[in-house]
């Protein structure tokens, strides 16, 4: 689909251990998109996040973009099930 960017946000590193005991860096960066219908907050992770990254989007600029929207489920501090979605970025074109 094609959107504007609305907000750019910095890329972020944190580290973490995956499931085998080992230290990685979990990289993510995110963007507020408008794309006709109401603002979305997205996000790329990982290598997306660092090619991403590297395109320099602006704010205002109008991208080609492919996104992953998926439904998750966490229980809250009192045991009941939540929702929430989450919209990842799998490709961001500069148009």
């Amino acid at each position: 689909m094609v959107a504007k960017i609305i907000k750019v946000f910095p890329l972020n590193s944190r580290e973490y251990t995956d499931r085998n005991g080992q230290k990685a860096i979990f990289k993510s960066k995110g963007f507020i998109i408008n794309a006709g219908e109401g603002n979305i907050y997205a996000e790329a992770v990982q290598d997306t996040a660092t090619v991403i990254e590297e395109l320099n989007v602006q704010e205002g600029e109008a991208v080609f973009i492919q996104l992953q929207h998926v439904a998750r489920d966490y229980k809250d501090s009192n045991g009941l099930t939540r929702y929430s979605n989450e919209v990842t970025i799998r490709q961001l074109l500069v148009v």
